[in-house]
């Protein structure tokens, strides 16, 4: 299934580059989601797999290097990707996937023994149900919390023409609704209770293991801490770069670099946080890793109008430095903790939980700035105070930060419940 991915990633990419209008973009990058699922669902399993018998911290720390590389190339490489479109076009960025997909997919299959996949064929069937529950749920939820502040409460819906010309469609429906933010989040989250009512009561086809949430100590522990730790980080990416832009007047790549230095930083430490574990333990680096995190963010939190860049870059040195520490101990630590044949099933899992955590912590960034700021700014313009600015980006860090420690907690305590069970 990982090969399958890279070869529907790598479709996806083609047809995007064929697009016309901006909604078959948007289906094509739903096909290439549909790949990144598959590829991100079943590539730690397969780490997990190969190494089984020793080494797998390691490799689990230069998988998330490799990740965080990327990360560093992002902001790094923006400038000239803009320049690079305005040369040869912006379909042939999606282009540049293609090879590189391919090529991947061919070295898997001809590299990765297939006795030690660990890709057992499930004999349940997919729950098309439960998914979608889940899905339109989740959408609902975050998109009403994040549009909520935005526009006084009431979410706007326009569509006025729809044109599909690969697929010979096009449309005008002139359609327009508008509801209160607060029926989106009822409603959302009255969908994902339902899919978590249905999941326990099913036998088989599980979407999320609920079963082994309950009776695994250690993949509960990883799954809840992985959730908080990016429900308490990613919106650093956000937040950070309208303070250095907006705030601090930096230009793009000035402000790109600064932010460089935390992927830098969990790329050198990652390799580091899988070796320590497999020397210490998960548990203990993990939780040094999540102590470092939560110290980054509380420093974070410290912003006002005569903070420097350097303490800004030092202070995502030291939450780099806990991410790094954390990420591949835990992961590693919910996949041992299983059988080879669901590992696939508890990587999935664990990606769900890193990506949940993700949106999250997007619309809580998002909602503490509009609240701090005022969604008449948003609305219709007009200078922001500083100190609302700064307000905002202090409590949005100080929330992260106490979100981090919870999770230290988390750990911590199944830690103490477990050496007490094993006793």
């Amino acid at each position: 299934m990982f090969v399958v991915g890279l070869l529907t990633f790598a479709a996806g990419a083609y047809l995007s580059s064929t697009s016309i209008t901006i909604y078959e973009l948007l289906i094509y990058r739903f096909v290439q989601g549909v790949g990144a699922a598959l590829i991100l669902s079943n590539s730690r399993a397969l780490i997990a797999d190969v190494f089984e018998e020793g080494g797998g911290g390691l490799a689990m720390g230069v998988h998330v290097a490799v990740i965080y590389s990327a990360l560093l190339m992002g902001p790094l490489l923006g400038g000239v990707i803009i320049t690079l479109t305005s040369l040869i076009g912006w379909r042939d960025v999606f282009i540049l996937n293609v090879p590189i997909c391919v090529v991947s997919a061919l070295l898997v299959y001809a590299t990765v023994p297939s006795k030690k996949s660990g890709l057992n064929k499930n004999s349940g069937r997919t729950d098309w149900l439960g998914g979608s529950l889940l899905f339109t749920g989740l959408l609902v939820l975050l998109g009403g919390i994040t549009m909520w502040p935005v526009h006084k409460g009431v979410v706007e819906l326009f569509i006025e023409e729809v044109r599909i010309p690969l697929l010979g469609l096009y449309f005008r429906p002139f359609f327009y609704i508008a509801l209160p933010a607060w029926s989106m989040v009822l409603t959302g989250a009255l969908l994902t209770a339902l899919f978590f009512i249905r999941e326990r009561s099913k036998t088989s086809s599980h979407i999320i293991p609920l079963n082994l949430l309950a009776t695994n100590l250690r993949l509960r522990s990883a799954s809840l801490s992985i959730l908080l730790l990016y429900t308490a980080h990613h919106g650093v990416w956000i937040v950070i770069s309208f303070y250095l832009t907006a705030f601090m007047g930096l230009d793009p790549v000035s402000s790109g670099l600064i932010l460089g230095t935390l992927p830098l930083t969990v790329l050198v430490a990652s390799p580091a946080g899988g070796f320590l574990s497999d020397k210490y333990g998960y548990s203990e680096v993990s939780t040094l890793g999540l102590f470092m995190a939560a110290l980054g963010l509380f420093s974070l939190a410290m912003v006002s109008q005569g903070i420097t860049v350097q303490y800004i870059a030092v202070s995502l040195i030291v939450l780099g430095l806990g991410i790094g520490l954390f990420a591949a101990p835990n992961t590693n630590s919910a996949l041992a903790s299983v059988e080879p044949s669901v590992r696939a099933q508890v990587n999935g899992l664990m990606g769900f939980m890193r990506h949940l955590g993700q949106a999250l912590s997007i619309a809580m960034s998002a909602t503490i700035l509009d609240y701090s700021i005022g969604y008449e700014k948003f609305l219709e313009g007009g200078l922001i105070e500083v100190s609302a600015f700064t307000r905002g980006v202090s409590i949005n860090f100080l929330t992260a930060g106490v979100i981090t420690a919870t999770a230290v907690i988390v750990v911590i305590w199944h830690e103490i419940v477990g050496r007490r069970r094993n006793s």
